[in-house]
């Protein structure tokens, strides 16, 4: 029995070889065949039908796309096979009498590196890595580093960057391999973030609601008085609203200046602003790039409600030495850059100083006796091939000191430790440890100095961070990481007292967080970012007056803690050639809100609480649609959001901040809602770029003590905001800018009559916010004239002039109102601050 199976089996091997090698003599022979725009399946049917060789396939294998279309002559079969299977990475082998279609199995590899500028060496943020065979593109992190995972072969790979002279390079890629790319500065700069037509939606995907602001665009548009400053060139940007003039508030989507995450090399800035927000604390010598996410807010951020403004310090020249420097009305400030070790390590360092007594009195924004300076620091070096490690420092301040010795200082102080390391051409891992400090001193009045007292507030964090990217292929990103951070909050002490009661409780608290974000493009035309993120906040609030069994003052806390889940997730589509369309959910947690009696930004009062038993978290859910038409001289976006917030706070009218410290009793919490439409158009016609934006947007919200229950306006509801610029290039070295704008007035709550208590007028105010500032409109015209530099000079001086006209047709726009006593029976002594037309000049200059 067992010799008859031998027997069979040698039997059916030997008619297999047989058949084999009748099959192997039918390829070998010559074919003449061609193919027009035929599908692979239908071409292997051809193939079969004109040739007698039998061909078996899966039909699920074949791909539908692409279409095939060439001419075969006098071509063994073999050949043909090997060629047209190419093109749906498929292959073949010989099974009896049959030639059976595989999937191939394809060899990957990964390129990976950096894109930097060519003149400096600094690493640029978001360049573009396109890879028009294989229609895949990814970005640049915010250190500069890119991978692409492929299949071996030879590409043509596009480099670009809004900023910079793109270029092609053919790449061969038979193993993984480290590719740096440099680019160089455009002659003609676009004035607004347009991504590049020609890479693909899953690039477009990660720039869906966020506004990238880099170092060149920056420098092209002045503000007031002429400082170039990166909160006003945010508050120009649709979707994005000032309060009022000379604001570094951002109010985006329905949110207060609070629920807005501002980071400087990834350090927390509470208070972002110099001159009670004339000017922000970010230096324009000292910043490379900007982005600010007011939709999708990726798991990696968390702790805010409303947007995320993470800004980057540059890294220096790693090349050459440099100055540079300047003036305007308002600061002088002067920078220099170098390398540390010659394209392994640089350094940068700039000092900023007002000038505030060149500003008129008449203009009544700030009081001239008003000063700041602020000094940035950042430093860098690469360890090895795959070890990177950067220091940042900032450190500010603003006095101010009236004629009765009345001051108030306050100011930021950060710090930040980063090492990069590229574990291999896929992962890549950052370690930060960051420190921040805020503190604000307030003098109390008093009739001697002797007498005189400082309030104090203020915020410090030590924070520990970790993240890690996957690049597992050109269609499949994972990110993950965490953070660690321990807060001390000073919510209001006075300076050196032993008397405690009346300050307000010192908390101490520990902030976690941990997430993981998956993007995945499913094809070449849906590309989804799902995220999860876990925060954590466990708070000890200090408690006052608490005494043991020995009547001995002692140190007691209230304890409470609190976590919420946080998913996230961006879905975008490519609809057809230039048209895109995206859909957004965020779910976010806020532990921590800012206590104001008034939103105006020229009051530097403010006090900073976290959760505690008597205040629950805010959270938020925020969903938006957005659609866009991108071709390649224009662009058209539209988009849609509705925000639902919960726990909002809301502190009691005419409560005092100082010296109270019963403060949270004095809070109120409800609920609010935001919704509006966004339409943005930018155009680019030979030397004109303009762009208009306009925004509809509303925000209530609802308290059960606040104007009875009932629903009102928040403070920032400004529905209609219209913003259009033009910008005509007479040349490389002359720019002339135009910007307008117009908003509905901010709300407000007025007297509506008074009554007289003790001889004293006392007014009797309307409901909750139901009176409005007159309609908001400014026009501002600027010019910049760049000299020309004689090309043969290696190092020669830059010079660069810069001025305009703020206001140009002296609009008397209210920045505030002040409830005066009334000299008649029948005024309610209601006066106003208004705004004036402003000529200004500046100067830059590098060497």
């Amino acid at each position: 029995m067992l010799f008859r199976k031998d027997l069979l089996v040698f039997f059916f091997l030997l008619v297999s070889l047989v058949a084999k090698g009748q099959v192997q003599v039918s390829l070998a022979k010559p074919l003449t065949i061609s193919f027009k725009n035929q599908s692979l399946k239908a071409a292997l049917l051809d193939i079969q039908a004109k040739s007698h060789v039998n061909i078996a396939f899966d039909p699920g294998i074949i791909p539908l796309n692409p279409t095939i279309t060439r001419d075969f002559n006098n071509m063994t079969v073999a050949e043909i096979l090997s060629i047209v299977l190419h093109h749906g990475n498929l292959t073949y082998t010989i099974v009896a009498d049959r030639v059976v279609v595989l999937r191939e199995r394809i060899q990957y590899y990964t390129i990976d590196g950096y894109v930097t500028e060519e003149e400096s060496g600094e690493p640029l943020i978001a360049a573009g890595i396109y890879i028009p065979e294989l229609k895949i593109s990814t970005l640049t992190n915010q250190y500069g580093f890119y991978s692409l995972t492929v299949p071996a072969g030879a590409y043509e790979l596009i480099i670009s960057h809004i900023e910079y002279q793109g270029f092609k390079r053919v790449v061969k890629v038979e193993e993984d391999k480290r590719l740096s790319f440099h680019l160089t500065i455009k002659q003609n700069k676009l004035k607004e973030v347009v991504v590049a037509p020609n890479l693909k939606p899953d690039s477009l995907t990660v720039n869906q609601g966020i506004w990238n602001l880099g170092h060149e665009q920056l420098k092209q548009i002045a503000y007031y008085a002429g400082e170039v400053d990166v909160i006003k060139a945010l508050q120009m940007q649709n979707g994005v609203k000032a309060l009022t003039e000379g604001s570094s508030g951002l109010f985006v989507r329905g949110g207060s200046i609070d629920q807005n995450l501002i980071m400087l090399d990834e350090a927390m800035i509470y208070n972002p602003s110099h001159l009670f927000g004339l000017v922000s604390i970010f230096n324009p010598d000292a910043i490379k790039n900007v982005q600010l996410y007011k939709d999708f807010m990726p798991a990696s951020f968390g702790g805010r409600l409303s947007s995320v403004l993470d800004s980057r310090m540059a890294d220096g020249n790693n090349k050459e030495f440099h100055v540079k420097g300047g003036a305007s009305l308002l600061s002088l400030r002067a920078a220099a850059e170098g390398p540390i070790i010659r394209e392994r390590g640089s350094f940068l360092l700039t000092f900023r100083r007002s000038l505030l007594d060149l500003i008129n009195k008449d203009y009544r924004i700030v009081n001239p006796n008003s000063t700041y300076y602020d000094v940035n620091l950042k430093l860098n070096m690469q360890l090895d091939r795959n070890n990177k490690v950067f220091y940042s420092f900032y450190g500010g301040k603003d006095k101010l000191f009236s004629e009765n010795s009345f001051g108030n200082r306050w100011g930021n102080l950060t710090s930040t430790f980063r090492w990069n390391h590229v574990f291999n051409s896929r992962i890549f891992f950052n370690l930060s440890a960051i420190y921040s400090d805020y503190k604000n001193n307030l003098d109390l009045n008093s009739d001697t100095l002797a007498e005189k007292k400082q309030w104090q507030t203020g915020v410090k964090d030590i924070t520990l961070k970790g993240d890690l990217t996957f690049y597992r292929n050109p269609f499949h990103e994972v990110k993950f990481g965490g953070l660690v951070t321990r807060h001390k909050f000073n919510p209001g002490s006075i300076v050196n007292s032993v008397f405690l009661e009346n300050n307000i409780p010192i908390n101490k608290s520990w902030e976690f967080g941990t997430y993981v974000s998956n993007k995945y493009s499913f094809n070449d035309k849906v590309t989804a970012v799902v995220g999860l993120r876990l925060s954590g906040f466990s708070n000890a609030e200090e408690r006052l007056g608490v005494y043991d069994e020995n009547e001995n003052l002692i140190k007691a806390y209230e304890h409470s803690l609190y976590w919420g889940a946080e998913p996230r997730a961006n879905v975008s589509i490519w609809l057809k050639r230039n048209h895109f369309t995206h859909f957004t959910y965020n779910r976010n947690y806020q532990f921590l809100q800012l206590v104001q009696n008034n939103e105006l930004a020229f009051s530097s009062l403010e006090t900073w609480l976290p959760v505690a038993k008597k205040t629950k978290p805010q959270n938020s859910h925020h969903f938006s649609w957005g659609y866009s038409y991108q071709p390649i001289n224009y662009s058209l976006r539209i988009s849609t959001f509705y925000k639902h917030l919960n726990n909002q706070v809301e502190i009691l009218e005419h409560t005092e901040l100082i010296q109270n410290s019963r403060i949270r009793d004095f809070l109120r919490y409800g609920k609010a809602r935001s919704y509006g439409l966004e339409v943005g158009f930018n155009r680019q016609i030979g030397k004109l770029t303009g762009g208009a934006g306009y925004t509809y947007s509303r925000t209530v919200r609802a308290f059960r003590d606040v104007n009875n229950g009932m629903r009102f306006p928040a403070n920032f509801d400004i529905p209609n905001d219209f913003k259009t610029n033009l910008s005509y290039a007479f040349s490389n070295q002359l720019r002339l800018n135009s910007f307008f704008t117009l908003a509905s007035g901010r709300p407000t709550t007025l007297p509506v009559g008074f009554y007289f208590h003790g001889g004293t007028q006392v007014p009797i105010y309307e409901d909750k916010n139901n009176s409005r500032f007159p309609i908001f409109h400014r026009m501002d015209l600027s010019f910049q004239y760049t000299a020309p530099v004689s090309h043969a000079a290696k190092h020669s001086w830059k010079h660069s002039f810069s001025g305009g006209v703020y206001n140009v047709y002296n609009r008397r726009n209210p920045l505030y109102y002040r409830i005066s006593q009334a000299t008649t029976t029948n005024s309610l002594g209601v006066v106003n601050s208004s705004t004036r037309v402003l000529p200004w000049v500046a100067y830059s200059f590098m060497y």
